[in-house]
């Protein structure tokens, strides 16, 4: 108890302290205006003794009344009134106050204009003390805020030490307070400010200073979730109905991109809007080209298009005009292969499936096998006779070329190359059999990289020099080891080589280069053949790996089979890697494949396991198979 007394004794005598030094400041400012020196000390002592109080007053604030010559600071008596300078009780006099509150948060520029409106002249424009103190932007002094009963001195007798009791004082501070908190609060509430109400509604509850913003931030907190919490509840239908809508259509463009049948939509005008990869096969051209385009303009003489008259959905009770209009550019379609579809729907009536028969699949089927046996028939029947006149053309050139003229020997030369031509393009012909057809068989082993990029480049040497072509290979050091199938990656290097060595001119550069591509479990080794000759237009890039095309680069034609970059392609796919060519007319072309980089885990005897390629679709793209 002696502990709580004497704290309580010492917010007095600071209470006392404050009114004193605000008593001396405004006698000040009877002889100095409130920016002299003199009355910026006392400002200065006053507003630190207010704010002590402050720190330590209930509810942040601490409500002064002047009765029956006692000072009153929040019910408790705390000095009397002759013992202030003569300018305080005036000043609760002229302006009729019969209670000053000062709250947390007062600032020195407050206090001035308070002392400024005491020290000032009585006139009409300042007899208002609210008033006053509103207009000039001062919220942390409070004038007349709360009022209190003056009492017999038998009713202060009965309930204490003469005056007012303390908790009726303290109540009337915290409704001073509350008053201003709930004009703040109607206040924000008015202009929609949710942050700032709960921020008024804080500073009423928690009368710690220190842990206001840290309950504003966690009712911040609680109110987000709070709405993300009602906004999922909310949204969780309307997410379920986009996820439905979602599926439906990507189950529909599954089943539209991989009919059989080509699919093609168009507007209320005829024109194209959409087409699945079967139709642009069909029509030969690409959604790119053919979009915006009317139906019947890429109609080609191959084609049949069969159009509704009216395409625009009829409205209100209008019928629908059954007639059609048939359009074909040829006198005569010739189809080889019919095809008749269904489509599969729900009872929603939402596609999920197709349903086709093609009359003459077996047919075509027999065709396709017809031809892949006469082509194997052929080429191995061509082969043995080409090996015996090889072998003949090698025994007469080596008994008695010494025997012959020049131009003998010339024709001679000429009648072996010429075999040795005819036996590249029965390989490639069989090479290509197998390929189609799905029996071409790779051995992919550990191999050397460089040593392969090697023996590629070593083989055309001679024809490079002969042709003053200069030929050059480099190759980063320490390079790992390659998965491959090392004679069929050498074939690839050599047919890009030749090409190349075709296309450059005389005094013209081919490099060979080897690099180190990808990190993790994707690494690769990338070749690339670079050549000086007259490039491939942009156009010709995609069609060159396709069967039987040879695209003529510039002035310049070249013979040849046109399967040689179609079977070096379809060798680099087989072994897990991938080919492709960059170039500009002009400016020579660059052929670049890759082959994975060895990982230690294939099997010792990988002849054991041959990789067959399975007849896929991708293979039809790929060589150009309708």
């Amino acid at each position: 108890m002696d502990e709580q007394q004497d704290h309580f004794a010492a917010w007095d005598r600071e209470c006392l302290d404050a009114l004193k030094a605000l008593g001396k400041t405004l006698g000040q400012m009877t002889l100095y205006k409130i920016g002299h020196p003199a009355v910026a000390a006392t400002l200065k002592i006053a507003e630190d003794n207010i704010q002590q109080a402050l720190a330590e007053a209930p509810k942040g604030a601490v409500l002064l009344l002047l009765d029956q010559g006692k000072i009153v600071a929040n019910g408790r008596i705390v000095g009397a009134v002759n013992s202030l300078p003569n300018s305080i009780p005036n000043l609760f006099k002229r302006f009729k106050l019969s209670s000053l509150t000062f709250k947390a948060g007062l600032t020195n520029a407050e206090l001035a204009t308070f002392c400024e409106m005491s020290a000032s002249r009585p006139d009409a424009s300042n007899s208002d003390a609210k008033s006053y103190l509103e207009q000039h932007g001062v919220a942390n002094i409070l004038v007349n805020e709360a009022t209190y009963a003056i009492m017999s001195t038998e009713e202060r007798q009965a309930q204490g030490a003469g005056g007012t009791p303390m908790s009726d004082l303290a109540s009337a501070a915290e409704a001073a307070v509350a008053s201003e908190s709930v004009e703040a609060i109607e206040q924000s509430v008015a202009q929609g400010e949710i942050e700032k109400t709960i921020a008024v509604l804080i500073d009423r509850a928690v009368p710690d200073q220190a842990r206001r913003a840290e309950v504003l931030g966690k009712v911040i907190e609680l109110l987000k979730t709070d709405i993300e919490k009602r906004v999922e509840q909310v949204t969780r239908a309307i997410r379920a109905e986009k996820t439905v809508i979602e599926n439906e259509q990507a189950r529909t463009t599954g089943v539209l991109t991989n009919m059989v049948e080509g699919v093609v939509v168009v507007d209320d005008k005829g024109k194209i809007l959409m087409m699945n990869p079967a139709a642009e096969q069909i029509y030969g051209t690409t959604l790119a080209q053919a979009a915006g385009k009317h139906l019947i303009e890429s109609t080609g003489e191959e084609h049949v298009v069969t159009l509704a008259q009216n395409l625009a959905a009829p409205t209100g009770e209008k019928a629908v005009a059954p007639e059609v209009q048939v359009a074909s550019r040829g006198d005569e379609v010739k189809k080889t292969l019919r095809s008749a579809g269904a489509v599969v729907q729900n009872e929603a009536g939402k596609i999920v499936g197709m349903v086709s028969t093609v009359s003459d699949a077996a047919k075509y089927k027999e065709v396709q096998r017809m031809q892949r046996d006469f082509v194997a028939h052929v080429t191995h029947e061509l082969r043995a006779p080409l090996s015996s006149i090889r072998a003949a053309l090698e025994i007469l050139q080596g008994e008695v070329a010494a025997k012959l003229q020049e131009d003998e020997n010339r024709m001679l030369a000429t009648a072996m190359k010429n075999s040795d031509r005819l036996a590249d393009l029965i390989n490639s012909i069989l090479d290509f059999s197998k390929i189609e057809s799905g029996q071409m068989q790779v051995y992919p082993k550990k191999s050397d990289a460089e040593k392969m990029g090697r023996e590629g480049v070593d083989s055309l040497a001679a024809w490079a020099t002969k042709k003053k072509v200069q030929l050059s290979l480099s190759a980063p050091p320490n390079m790992p080891p390659v998965m491959a199938d090392y004679q069929r990656t050498v074939q690839v290097l050599i047919n890009l080589l030749s090409n190349a060595i075709k296309f450059t001119p005389v005094g013209g550069t081919i490099a060979v280069r080897l690099a180190m591509k990808g990190d993790g479990g994707t690494r690769h080794i990338e070749y690339s053949v670079t050549d000086t000759g007259p490039g491939i237009a942009k156009d010709d890039q995609n069609k060159i790996f396709e069967k039987f095309v040879q695209i003529a680069s510039g002035e310049m034609h070249v013979g040849g089979t046109g399967l040689g970059l179609a079977i070096a392609k379809a060798l680099v796919h087989l072994q897990g890697g991938r080919m492709w060519v960059e170039s500009e007319l002009g400016k020579g072309a660059k052929f670049l494949f890759t082959v994975p980089v060895y990982s230690g885990k294939d099997p010792t005897t990988p002849e054991q396991k041959p990789i067959a390629e399975k007849p896929l679709p991708w293979w039809k793209k790929l060589l150009g198979v309708k």
